[in-house]
Parts: structure tokens; C-alpha cells; sequence
């Protein structure tokens, strides 16, 4: 095989199939051709089932097999060497599997899915249940490519070019465009593996516990040596990563149907304990909820609007809050419990002052 295999489809053979003409498939991480050639017939086969389910695949750009699925996605979306693209940190108890990327074709966009090279081994398993974890893989990132195909031609211009925020913060905006991309991701593809409910709601448990830890640990060294710029991006990185994993678990919840009081017992009783953060993850997945029920009527990206907010609320609930006052920010840090009251007043007062007239 050539240094790359490519699929063509028909749509107008297949006539109702959402499947781009063709697409290319980079397998050179397997050095046996007969691997390349039977990886790629599996890849093509799996794109007719998702398309054939209602998944739009329009948008996709390929797929590329590697063993570093970070490396391989910054290369793809051309990111100079020794910048780090905005992301989830990394999660010593999950690997990466997969991501799909937007990459820019001649005059338009299109989303490129990278996958771990041993997942496309894992669709030529005898093992059904390793199939089966590999479809479902890729039926995530399928429903990738469908979200950010549709948020592409609903607002094309925030792909290639800074996100305009205003007076809001951009990581933690985008960390909220973030939210909405997994959980609908999710919610799209939860059929196809519904024993992954109980990792989504372990992974949300474990990061909401260590978020409030961190959190705490943080604003306390920051206070001591007054590193406030530091704090403003790792507290922001920390809660809009906890989102992130509400967003993968509420996503999953809502396309299998279930309630998160009923279905997920670990997580109802951990929001039980913390009811201030209970009522934040409510409002979040009402939020999300109407997203999904209202993607095809979006006027602009103020529908993330709320999800930032919500982010903000919890960061403020643990002590941080922050807002933009010309050009610099102001941020204000408590370690007590409960002090989203006390920073939002502080914060308030500062910008108050810095707003009065000076004689």
C-alpha cells in the first residue's frame, strides 16, 4: 500500500447515507502491508454501519493510525514546535484512544480522526469484546466529526482565527465549547458501548473530589507567594477539565436514557454530599440538554454562554473568581469553604474602585 489508502464512497449509490466522496486512511504505523490493507477495509466497513445509523460524516477528512495520538494531531493541525494546544490534562488512569482535529483543506475545514494504532488491530480482533470496544471508539469520534461539521457551517468563522470572547476569559470559554463537544459526542454514540457508563461516572467522581482538593492546594501556594497569573491559568485548566468530564458522563446518561438519581448511585450519592455542587451539575445538564434539542436553530456562539457561566460559578464557589477590567485581569482567591460570596463581593468592591474617578 501506498503511504496512504483511499476510501471512496458512493452517495449516490447509497442515496441517503450522510458519507463524504472519499476520504484517505494513514496506516503507516503497521509495517505489514496485509495489516495496512485489512485495517483500512475495516475502518471503510465501519463508516457505512455509522452512516447507516444517521451519523453525518460529511465533514470527515480521514483517519490516521499511530502510536502518539497527541504528536500526530498537532502535526496534522500544523501547531508550532514548543506550543502546547489547549486540552484536557493528562489522566494517569485513562489512555487516549483517540481525537478528531479540524485541519484546513484548500478553502474549507474538515476533521481529521487520529487513532491509537492498537485500535485498529483491535477491529481485526477474534475477540468480539476488543471489536466491540473499537467500533465504539470510533463511533465517538464519528460523532465528533457530525457535532464539528455542524458547528463549522453554523460559525465558520471560529475555526483558524483567535475566538472573539469580549470581556470573558478565552480558555474557560473554550473549555465550555469543549463541554458541549464531548457530551454531544456522547450522547451520539453511548449505544454503541453501554458499559462505559460506570467509567464516565468513576472518571467524573474522581474529578470532582480531586478538583476541590487541588483547587484548595493551589490558591493556598499561590496566596503565600502571590503568583495570581499563575493561579488564573491552572484554576481555570482544573475546573474547565472537571466540566469536560461532566460532559462525557452527562452526555452518555442522556443517550442511554437514564437519570443520573437512579443510574448512577456513585455519583448521586458524591452530589448529594456537596449540594452546591449538585445544583451546578443539574443546571449544567438542562443546559446541555437544550443544546442538543436546539443545534439546528443556533444564532451565535453566546448558546456556550451559559456553560462559561456555570464554570465560573464553580470556580467562585471554591474560592476563585476573576473578571476583566480594561486591559488586565483582576483575581480574587479565599481558601475558606463556601467562599463565593465573600470573593464575589471582594472582586466587586475592587472593580468598583478601579472604575471611580480619580481626583
Amino acid at each position: 500500500m501506498s503511504e496512504k489508502y483511499q476510501l471512496n464512497f458512493h452517495p449516490d449509490d447509497e442515496g441517503h447515507l450522510l458519507l463524504p466522496q472519499q476520504c484517505s486512511v494513514h496506516a503507516l504505523c503497521f509495517e505489514d502491508q496485509k495489516v495496512r490493507n485489512a485495517v483500512a477495509a475495516a475502518l471503510e466497513q465501519a463508516f457505512y454501519a455509522l452512516a447507516m445509523v444517521g451519523i453525518d460524516l460529511r465533514a470527515l477528512d480521514g483517519v490516521t493510525l499511530t502510536r502518539d495520538c497527541r504528536g500526530t494531531a498537532s502535526s496534522l493541525q500544523q501547531i508550532p514546535e514548543g506550543q502546547v494546544p489547549l486540552e484536557m490534562s493528562d489522566r494517569p488512569e485513562t489512555m487516549e484512544m483517540g481525537r478528531t482535529v479540524a485541519v484546513r483543506r484548500q478553502d474549507e475545514w474538515r476533521f481529521h480522526i487520529v487513532l491509537r494504532a492498537g485500535l485498529g488491530l483491535m477491529t481485526l480482533s477474534k475477540e468480539k469484546e476488543q471489536r466491540d470496544l473499537a467500533y465504539a471508539c470510533l463511533a465517538h469520534e464519528a460523532a465528533h466529526v457530525e457535532h464539528e461539521g455542524h458547528l463549522y457551517r453554523t460559525f465558520p468563522s471560529i475555526y483558524g482565527c483567535p475566538l472573539e470572547c469580549g470581556t470573558r476569559s478565552r480558555p474557560t470559554f473554550l473549555k465550555a465549547l469543549d463541554v458541549w463537544s464531548e457530551y454531544a459526542a456522547c450522547r451520539t454514540s453511548a449505544m454503541f458501548r453501554p458499559s462505559a457508563m460506570e467509567e464516565f461516572e468513576a472518571m467524573f467522581c474522581r474529578s470532582v473530589e480531586d478538583s476541590v482538593a487541588v483547587c484548595k492546594e493551589r490558591i493556598a501556594a499561590y496566596r503565600s507567594d502571590r503568583r495570581g497569573l499563575q493561579a488564573f491559568v491552572d484554576i481555570q485548566q482544573i475546573f474547565g477539565d472537571l466540566f469536560i468530564c461532566a460532559g462525557y458522563f452527562l452526555g452518555h446518561l442522556d443517550g442511554l436514557e437514564l437519570k443520573l438519581g437512579e443510574h448512577a448511585p456513585r455519583a448521586s450519592a458524591l452530589l448529594h454530599h456537596h449540594a452546591p455542587i449538585e445544583s451546578i451539575v443539574c443546571r449544567l445538564d438542562r443546559v446541555l440538554h437544550d443544546l442538543w434539542l436546539d443545534e439546528y436553530g443556533w444564532k451565535s456562539v453566546e448558546v456556550f454562554a451559559p456553560i462559561y457561566d456555570l464554570i465560573c460559578e464553580m470556580m467562585a464557589l471554591h474560592g476563585f473568581a476573576f473578571a476583566r477590567h480594561e486591559t488586565e485581569w483582576r483575581i480574587v482567591m479565599c481558601e475558606d469553604d463556601g467562599a463565593e460570596q465573600a470573593v464575589h463581593d471582594a472582586l466587586e468592591s475592587w472593580m468598583t474602585k478601579a472604575d471611580r474617578p480619580r481626583d
